[in-house]
């Protein structure tokens, strides 16, 4: 195993903030001051720009500031992604990795306890701990440099970093993955939770897109693939992009949550991927009987079996300081106990409660350059749920139904609580990958999975619920799929920017039946509807004449959206909202509702979407398009209604691509905001322009076009040397920082 021992010079400076600044002696400021010019830097590498020394990775950031991260082994470009990814991030992944060992409260306060305690409640790190063991060699030593990686900049800029910033361990990455992919299988359990009362971790996720043409229907011969990875714009949801190369075979471009080492959706340069959630059914929760006689004890069969229990301590930060508050938590043989009542605990059990490999497995996925080595990775069925999709440059492309199952018995039904008394309920093993939906190179030449049941992925998929067990999981449709397989179907010859086109678009494929109730019901009532202003009226021709798109002008699209966040509620609490004449009314009613809101809110009911609908990045607001939850386009936000009426973006497209599978591959791609979390930074928030205006970025994937956009070097480990110059610089950038007015509380000191 390689042992990464960094001799690191920092300074540390005490006394007034000022010292930093008078600390600083004549001669080292003359260090702090050198800069090596970028035209400098690449005359003196030459041909050696992409092969940087052993035990070193290189860092090329190309115009919009991602991180080509270039090394000899698999190890040293972890290295130097966890360098890069901390140059970025750090404070957000440093929040990441405490959320995963149930110590964020230490930071965030009690907004954060319930995540704690569920994160100690499911032994998230301690699991990532005990079995880290079992992780292959190779695993343990890409997981090993990366932290080293983060550890380095940190040591780097430890004087300016907050006091809760702490070293990261492997085990930390490992509980990371654990977290993330716990609270995605964890949403699969919603339906047995809420008839109980209970709620998930997170609240539920948007959902995401995925296509992908074969040959036979792309303008160029060559598959193309294309995703948008939907999530919240919080932690730990957070994605970055990178590009991975090394000559062991590396070469993985895409995105990933902050914090993992490994690309999650992208391509290389043969093989394509993306993933959106699915409704695989990896959660149960079990009703225990508890003793009448001792509430610590419950029935199991012809016994009574001990409840375990342990308290910890969680520490929270408040105005006041860290206080301590303490938990009990407890399990049964099933898992952690969510609910205790008198005479009832609810236990739940999650299909990858003890897995750990995680990273293992989307490293395999990284390096993968065909479709059968591909599949071999995911038959790990290390990621407890989603669809995945795969296009590569020989024409496959390929859909599966993917997650870790658990077998049941046939008798129960797993989306409701099951009696955990009996011996009937238990686990017996996990469906094995060729025992789940699949489908490949279909004749319709495309396959899609916009969040719906497999059999709905392409025409004539050949899946049918039948044949496969009950126990599964299977889902529905979504407007969004209806959208996308309506659009490929009607377009024999694809190009790759009709590809990008329909990534962001913000047409409304559910408005025209909506729009039908509305004018049905208006109809219908008119003679007799009280409208002596000609409100409702002028609301109605508004809606016919909108084209049914959330764009930044789009007149009617505002006025849509506010009545259906009324109507839906109230169709849902009624029983008889299957028939008409109800469901006409519940409409007129909302829309009435809506044109009180928006008179007395905006003043006027002909609002403009882009006006109100806006994302927030640092002390900008931009507006964009796209649809919120109410509604169903490709182009989705998850938004907040504010009191002043503007919808606020707290999520939505996180990530998109599109890859041509041509040779040598070409992809285009967005994250929400851009690389850097430093407001300083040019790529603090360019791509959110990206995002408003409908478009996409060319990636830059070939060393001969990374050399031509390159913007920034650097070369990791760092010398003593140079470690100490960038150490000082963040001194001084610090102290500039903290006499400007406006400054942020913990300056970011990316370089």
């Amino acid at each position: 195993m390689r042992v990464f021992i960094f001799a690191v010079c920092v300074v540390v400076f005490a006394g007034q903030p000022g010292a930093q600044e008078d600390a600083i002696a004549p001669d080292t400021t003359a260090v702090v001051a050198v800069e090596v010019p970028l035209d400098t830097l690449l005359a003196q590498l030459g041909d050696s720009l992409f092969s940087p020394p052993v035990d070193k990775a290189r860092i090329l950031r190309d115009a919009y500031g991602v991180p080509h991260v270039y090394a000899n082994t698999d190890a040293d470009v972890a290295f130097g992604f966890g360098y890069a990814q901390a140059e970025d991030h750090l404070l957000q992944m440093a929040m990441n990795f405490r959320q995963a060992k149930g110590r964020l409260a230490e930071v965030k306060g009690a907004s954060a306890l319930k995540s704690d305690e569920i994160a100690l409640l499911w032994r998230v790190h301690n699991v990532a701990g005990e079995r880290y063991g079992d992780l292959s060699e190779k695993t343990r030593r890409h997981i090993e440099a990366f932290a080293a990686g983060v550890n380095h900049y940190i040591a780097i800029h430890r004087a300016v970093l907050p006091h809760w910033v702490e070293d990261v361990r492997a085990v930390d990455v490992v509980a990371l993955s654990r977290w993330l992919l716990l609270l995605f299988a964890e949403q699969t359990g919603e339906p047995e939770l809420s008839l109980k009362g209970m709620t998930t971790a997170v609240p539920k996720l948007p959902g995401s897109n995925q296509w992908v043409i074969g040959p036979s229907r792309s303008q160029t011969g060559a598959p193309v693939l294309a995703m948008d990875v939907q999530l919240p714009y919080s932690a730990p949801f957070r994605l970055c992009e990178a590009h991975l190369v090394s000559d062991e075979g590396l070469n993985a471009m895409g995105a990933t949550f902050l914090g993992l080492p490994v690309i999650l959706v992208g391509h290389n340069h043969r093989i394509a991927w993306s993933v959106t959630t699915n409704e695989i059914d990896g959660f149960d929760l079990y009703e225990e009987r508890l003793d009448v006689a001792n509430r610590r004890r419950y029935l199991y069969g012809d016994e009574k079996r001990r409840v375990v229990s342990r308290h910890v301590k969680i520490g929270v930060q408040g105005d006041e300081g860290m206080r301590e508050v303490e938990r009990e938590l407890r399990h049964t043989h099933h898992g952690p106990i969510y609910k205790m009542t008198e005479h009832w605990a609810y236990s739940a059990r999650v299909s990858t409660a003890d897995r750990v490999d995680g990273i293992g497995q989307l490293l395999a996925m990284n390096r993968a350059e065909t479709l059968t080595a591909f599949q071999d990775a995911l038959s790990r069925l290390e990621l407890p749920v989603f669809n995945v999709l795969y296009g590569d440059v020989t024409g496959e492309i390929f859909y599966v139904f993917n997650g870790r199952c658990p077998v049941r018995s046939k008798a129960f039904d797993w989306r409701a609580p099951v009696p955990g008394w009996t011996p009937e309920t238990e686990w017996q093993g996990a469906l094995a990958f060729s025992q789940l939906p699949q489908v490949g190179n279909p004749a319709s030449g495309f396959l899609q999975n916009c969040n719906v049941a497999p059999n709905l992925v392409t025409t004539d998929s050949g899946l049918e619920p039948d044949d496969f067990p009950p126990f599964l999981g299977w889902g529905g449709a979504t407007y969004r799929a209806q959208r996308v397989a309506s659009w490929l179907l009607s377009h024999q010859t694809i190009a790759v920017d009709d590809m990008r086109v329909l990534l962001r678009d913000n047409y409304i494929a559910d408005a025209d039946a909506h729009k039908g109730l509305i004018f049905r019901a208006y109809n219908r009532a008119w003679p007799a509807l009280y409208d002596p202003k000609g409100q409702v009226a002028t609301a109605i021709h508004l809606l016919r004449s909108w084209d049914n798109r959330a764009g930044l002008d789009s007149v009617g699209a505002l006025l849509f959206f506010v009545w259906k966040a009324r109507c839906d509620p109230l169709l849902a609490h009624v029983p008889q909202q299957r028939d008409s004449l109800v469901q006409e009314k519940i409409a007129l009613e909302a829309l009435q509702q809506a044109v009180a809101y928006m008179t007395a809110t905006y003043g006027r009911l002909d609002v403009p979407w882009g006006q109100v609908h806006r994302l927030k990045r640092g002390d900008h607001t931009f507006s964009m398009s796209g649809a919120p939850a109410v509604a169903e386009a490709l182009h989705q936000t998850w938004t907040r209604t504010k009191d002043d009426g503007t919808w606020s973006i707290q999520g939505g497209s996180a990530f998109a691509m599109v890859v041509s599978l041509v040779q040598p591959v070409q992809s285009w791609s967005a994250l929400a905001h851009g690389t850097s979390e430093n407001p300083a930074s040019p790529h603090y928030a360019d791509q959110v322009d990206l995002q408003r205006r409908g478009t996409l970025k060319r990636t830059v994937f070939t060393p001969g076009d990374l050399r031509s956009a390159l913007t920034a070097i650097a070369t990791v480990p760092h010398d003593p040397e140079e470690a100490e110059r960038r150490s000082l610089k963040a001194l001084r950038q610090s102290r500039a920082e903290a006499t400007m007015p406006d400054s942020a509380d913990v300056p970011d000191v990316s370089q």
